[in-house]
């Protein structure tokens, strides 16, 4: 059996969504679970896929492709964590410019939906003799991940009966 994603969150778009939307290059985003060395950076961003959870799932057969088709919405929330001078003004833009056609637009040919965000916190720490800026939100969207697997439609049946 042979299952197909046909649409699914794809976080390297979303990280280029949230550097676009910040005006930082896509090399200051990282994923969260895959950091690379930040030793030289003053300010950066990370972004983790928190937690998804489904809402209801339909699945429809296409007889004429003898295809299974499950579409789900879930709602995912991304935790986005800004680092260095200015994280917490980094955080409030991104917020702030969520409903924005532009962005708007963007996240639908990603196959998303804003729906909300958490509370920014500001989570200043003290390193190397010094402060450093952190802060963080949680953005709530909308998914629509689309999986199918091809299910032979059976026309007709044979059947053999032994008596006795």
């Amino acid at each position: 059996m042979a299952i197909t994603t046909v649409s699914r969150l794809d976080m390297m778009e979303v990280k280029r969504t949230i550097a676009e939307v910040l005006t930082l290059p896509e090399e200051l985003v990282f994923d969260a679970n895959n950091m690379q060395d930040i030793s030289k950076l003053d300010k950066f961003i990370t972004v983790l896929n928190a937690y998804q959870s489904d809402i209801g799932t339909e699945v429809k057969f296409n007889g004429t492709d003898e295809e299974e088709i499950a579409s789900t919405l879930r709602e995912v929330t991304i935790s986005i964590n800004a680092y260095g001078k200015n994280a917490y003004d980094m955080l409030c833009k991104l917020t702030e410019s969520m409903r924005l056609t532009a962005v708007w637009q963007r996240l639908k040919r990603l196959g998303m939906g804003y729906l909300k965000c958490s509370q920014i916190r500001s989570l200043p720490t003290t390193i190397a003799g010094g402060k450093e800026q952190r802060a963080q939100v949680d953005l709530t969207f909308s998914i629509n991940p689309i999986v199918k697997a091809q299910v032979n439609r059976g026309d007709t049946v044979k059947f053999n009966i032994k008596r006795g």
